[in-house]
């Protein structure tokens, strides 16, 4: 899942949409995309609240990441890009631009060189935000928003890789609280609001070969007005999930790892968490945010970032390991600005953007 929650920005008033010209770069190899498999971690046994400290070893970080220099992959020369993902069957990219406005999809390639074809425009309302692919890369699940009579009012909607396949999934309302989830295996969309939790039916039919990669699907953590709940299929009842004494605590940006053993998240003013699904083993990895699974589960990418309260002036990409404690930094030779990680289903590479040039980078780690 892939879930934001921020406002800095340092962008222009003006801005006009040019959509730009496929670039092509040579990059080896070609890896199958990794979905969820059974992972033999087991939890780490350790203090509540412990920090990370250590780094990864020398001879683990050489074998498992090797960073090699960015690659400028989609460029946002007037309009710039932020906030890729993969689809997770990995043939496309999906982005949005300044303040989430718009919502782009590219086709993907890696198998003789990294290069995206047939750029198009899904939609240009604000849907980049909180957007979800469905495990198929059929379909982005975000939201859709217009006004009547100066209230914002949204609904949930289907966005095609098809440039105007859409599919519109309840009435337009008020007080939508929070971003979209898939459950039930993708047929039943959710989505918090003042009123309570919103439901509506999807119409998709995953293929029997990817449910397995959904774990405990129909019964699942997620963010309700920055709390902590556990929400059913079916069932309308939240269970309230509350990992800090501190009943006032923010939560953000949870995702869950493929497997279903674990969720990442942040607490508003202190940094990124790791904890057991089942609400066990709550562990602070850092003052790290947007955190992205590896496709086995075992890494979490996430930024390390400096501002001026304006602007986001650096960033840096750090993975932390669930088994091991550990975390290794993964653009210490690079200038960009490194934001919004997003680690590519087939294992090999994380997608960026920075801010400065705009455009969106594809890292590779091998």
């Amino acid at each position: 899942m892939h879930k934001n929650t921020y406002k800095i920005t340092n962008l222009s008033s003006e801005l006009k949409i040019r959509l730009t010209a496929t670039i092509t770069f040579l990059f080896a190899g070609q890896i199958n995309p990794v979905f969820a498999q059974e992972n033999t971690t087991e939890a780490v046994n350790n203090e509540q609240l412990q920090l990370i400290e250590q780094g990864i070893n020398a001879s683990d970080s050489n074998s498992l990441f090797n960073p090699q220099p960015p690659i400028e992959l989609i460029r946002g020369d007037e309009l710039p890009f932020m906030n890729a993902h993969f689809s997770p069957d990995g043939e496309h990219i999906a982005f949005t631009g300044p303040n989430y406005f718009g919502l782009w999809v590219a086709d993907y390639s890696q198998q003789d060189s990294i290069y995206i074809t047939n750029m198009r425009k899904l939609t240009s309302v604000q849907a980049g935000f909180g957007y979800d692919w469905s495990l198929d890369g059929e379909w982005i699940l975000s939201t859709h928003h217009i006004y009547r009579d100066r209230k914002k009012m949204s609904a949930l909607q289907l966005y095609g890789t098809d440039a105007g396949t859409t599919k519109r999934l309840n009435e337009y309302s008020m007080g939508y609280l929070g971003d979209p989830e898939w459950i039930g295996y993708e047929s039943t969309a959710i989505i918090s609001s003042r009123d309570g939790l919103i439901r509506a039916e999807t119409g998709v039919e995953l293929p029997e070969r990817l449910k397995p990669a959904i774990p405990d699907d129909r019964n699942r953590l997620m963010i309700v007005d920055e709390k902590l709940y556990r929400v059913s299929e079916s069932d309308s009842y939240m269970e309230p999930v509350s990992p800090f004494d501190d009943v006032e605590a923010k939560i953000l940006n949870l995702v869950q790892s493929p497997d279903g053993k674990f969720v990442a998240f942040e607490r508003y003013g202190e940094g990124l968490y790791l904890m057991n699904s089942n609400g066990d083993n709550l562990r602070f990895l850092g003052k790290a945010y947007r955190p992205s699974w590896s496709p086995d589960s075992r890494y979490i990418v996430a930024m390390e970032t400096q501002d001026n309260g304006y602007t986001f002036t650096a960033a840096e990409l750090v993975i932390f390991g669930t088994d091991s404690l550990s975390k290794v930094e993964i653009t210490t030779k690079t200038d960009l600005i490194t934001l919004n990680p997003s680690w590519s289903p087939y294992g090999d590479s994380i997608l960026f953007n920075d801010p400065e040039t705009g455009h969106v980078y594809l890292l590779p780690l091998r």
